[in-house]
C-alpha cells in the first residue's frame, strides 16, 4: 500500500502540479530566453513553446528587445574594433580552420632541398663556464655597457662568424621625433588600404603556395625556424608599419638600417629563407609579389606548421624604401617594460590589451637570450618573484648573456596554450610576460586563453591580421622590390 501511495503521489505531481506551475511562469519565459541569448551577435526568437501568450505580442516585444541588444553591441564594436570593422568582408570573416598541415616526415627528403641557413642557430651558445663580456648585451637591457655592440654583416660593418668576438663600434644617431598614428588614423588608412583576401589570384595564382612550401621545407630542416619569422613580422610592423623595411640591408640614403638596431641585430634571423622564397616568386611572376606580403603570408604559414589552424590573410601591401635604425627606439617592447608601457605602445598601433595578450602567446615556440631575463636573479627583490625551479634553469643554462632558453620547454616547437598556463602559475621567463599574468587588465585573458586553446587560435588569426594592417602602403605607394634586401 505504501508503494502504491508513493506512485499515486508521483503521478499527481507530474500530471497536475507541474503543469500548473509552468502556466504560472509563462509570462516570464521570453525574458529568460532573451537573457540567455543576449551574449550572441544575433538574438534568435523562439515562441513556439510559449503557452497561452499571443505570438504577435511576444514577437513584437522580442524584436524591440533584440534591437536594443543589437544597438548596444554595434556601439561597443565601433569603439573596440578600430581596424577590423572597415576591412573587406573576407577579412572580417571568422577564422575557418582547415585540415592541419600533416606532420613532416623526419626521414630525408629524396627531393633536393635548397639550404635554408648555413647555421641552424646563428647565435652560438658558449659551452664554457666563462661568461662573455657584458658588452655583448644590447643597449636597453640590464647589464649593458653604455656603448652597444653592432650586428655583423650589414650596412658595411665587418663580417665575423662569432657574435661574441670584439665588434666594431659605430656611432648611433639620435632618433628623430616621430608622429605616432592615432587609432583614428590607422582606422582611416585601413579602410582605403585596398587589402583583400586572394589578392594574387589573378596576377600570381601560385604565390601563397610557393610561400607555404618554402616554410614547410624550412621547418622540416630546422624546427626552430618558425619563431624567428614571427618575430621579424612583429618588429617590422611596429616600426613605421608593415612595409618590409626590416629586410633592407641598405637604402639610397646610406643611413644605418633597422637591422642594426639593438632590438634586432644578432638576435633576428630568417633573412636567407625570405631571399630564397622571393627568388622563386620572381621566377614565377616577376615584379608582382611584394616583400611585405611575402613576410605576412610566411608568418601565417609559420603558425600553421607549428599547429595553428589555417586562417585567411589579405594581400596588397607594397614595400617601403626607408629603413632607419633610429626609428626602432621606443617602438619595440622590451622585457623590462611595465604593463602600462606595453599597453600604451600597443594603443599607439591601434591595438588593445587583448591583442597584446593574444600575440604574447607566440612565445610558445620561441627562445629568449639570457641577457633579457638573467638579471632577475641578480636583484634580491626581483629574485623572490621568480619560480625556484625556473631560477635553477636560468642559473644552469646561462653560461653567457647570449645563451638561450626556450619559453616553453615542454612543447618548444608546437603552438599551444601551455605557455599561458605557465604565466598563470607565475613561471614566465621574461619579467614583462610575468607582469601580464598579475595585472588586473590582462590576467583574465591569460587565464581564459590557458583554458581555451581553440578560442585563442581564433583570436590569434584576427590579431595577426590586425597587426599586419598597421600603416600599410598600397595602391601606387612604395614599390614592389625585386629582391628584399635593397630598394629597386
Amino acid at each position: 500500500m505504501a508503494a502504491k501511495a508513493r506512485i499515486f503521489a508521483g503521478l499527481f505531481l507530474i500530471c497536475i502540479i507541474l503543469p500548473s506551475l509552468a502556466l504560472a511562469f509563462v509570462d516570464h519565459f521570453p525574458e529568460d530566453r532573451l537573457e540567455n541569448e543576449s551574449d550572441k551577435n544575433d538574438v534568435r526568437i523562439h515562441v513556439n513553446n510559449v503557452a497561452h501568450v499571443s505570438k504577435k505580442k511576444v514577437k513584437k516585444e522580442w524584436k524591440k528587445r533584440a534591437k536594443l541588444v543589437h544597438d548596444f553591441w554595434e556601439d561597443m564594436f565601433e569603439h573596440d574594433n578600430l581596424i577590423e570593422e572597415n576591412q573587406p568582408k573576407e577579412d572580417a570573416a571568422p577564422v575557418t580552420p582547415t585540415t592541419p598541415v600533416p606532420p613532416v616526415d623526419p626521414t630525408p627528403n629524396p627531393v633536393p632541398v635548397p639550404p635554408v641557413d648555413p647555421t641552424p642557430n646563428p647565435v652560438p651558445v658558449n659551452p664554457t663556464p666563462n661568461p662573455v663580456p657584458d658588452n655583448n648585451v644590447p643597449a636597453g637591457y640590464p647589464g649593458a655597457t653604455p656603448q652597444a655592440p653592432v650586428a655583423k654583416g650589414y650596412g658595411g660593418a665587418p663580417m665575423t662568424p662569432n657574435p661574441s668576438d670584439p665588434q666594431t663600434n659605430v656611432p648611433v644617431e639620435p632618433a628623430p621625433e616621430q608622429d605616432h598614428p592615432t587609432p583614428e588614423d590607422i582606422k582611416k588608412h585601413s579602410k582605403y588600404a585596398g587589402l583583400q583576401v586572394g589578392f594574387y589570384d589573378d596576377t600570381c595564382p601560385n604565390a601563397e603556395k610557393i610561400i607555404k612550401d618554402g616554410m614547410v621545407r624550412a621547418f622540416a630542416n630546422d624546427s626552430s625556424m618558425a619563431a624567428p619569422i614571427l618575430r621579424l613580422l612583429f618588429h617590422d610592423c611596429f616600426v613605421n608599419g608593415c612595409d618590409a623595411s626590416l629586410l633592407l640591408d641598405q637604402t639610397p640614403s646610406g643611413e644605418r638600417t633597422e637591422k642594426l638596431a639593438n632590438s634586432n641585430g644578432v638576435t633576428v634571423r630568417g633573412f636567407d629563407l625570405i631571399d630564397q622564397i622571393k627568388a622563386e616568386l620572381e621566377a614565377e611572376c616577376p615584379g608582382i609579389v611584394s616583400c611585405a606580403d611575402l613576410l605576412v603570408y610566411l608568418a601565417r604559414d609559420a603558425f600553421v606548421v607549428s599547429g595553428v589552424p589555417h586562417y585567411d590573410v589579405p594581400g596588397g601591401r607594397r614595400d617601403g624604401m626607408e629603413s632607419l635604425e633610429a626609428n626602432v627606439a621606443d617602438n619595440i617592447p622590451l622585457p623590462t617594460n611595465t604593463v602600462d608601457q606595453m599597453i600604451d605602445l600597443f594603443k599607439k598601433k591601434g591595438m588593445n590589451e587583448e591583442d597584446l595578450v593574444v600575440l604574447i602567446g607566440a612565445h610558445s615556440i620561441g627562445v629568449a637570450h639570457c641577457f633579457s631575463f638573467r638579471y632577475r636573479l641578480d636583484n634580491p627583490q626581483k629574485a623572490t618573484l621568480v619560480d625556484p625551479r625556473l631560477a635553477g634553469v636560468m642559473r644552469f643554462t646561462c653560461t653567457s648573456p647570449m645563451s638561450t632558453v626556450a619559453f616553453d620547454t615542454t612543447t618548444q616547437y608546437k603552438m599551444d596554450s601551455i605557455y599561458y598556463k605557465q604565466l598563470a602559475g607565475k613561471r614566465g621567463l621574461l619579467e614583462s610576460d610575468d607582469l601580464l599574468g598579475e595585472d588586473p587588465r590582462t590576467k583574465d585573458y591569460i587565464q581564459k586563453f590557458g583554458d581555451d586553446e581553440k578560442g585563442w587560435f581564433s583570436k590569434l588569426g584576427q590579431a595577426m591580421n590586425k597587426l599586419a594592417s598597421i600603416q600599410v602602403l598600397a595602391g601606387d605607394q612604395g614599390q614592389i622590390r625585386k629582391q628584399c634586401r635593397a630598394v629597386n
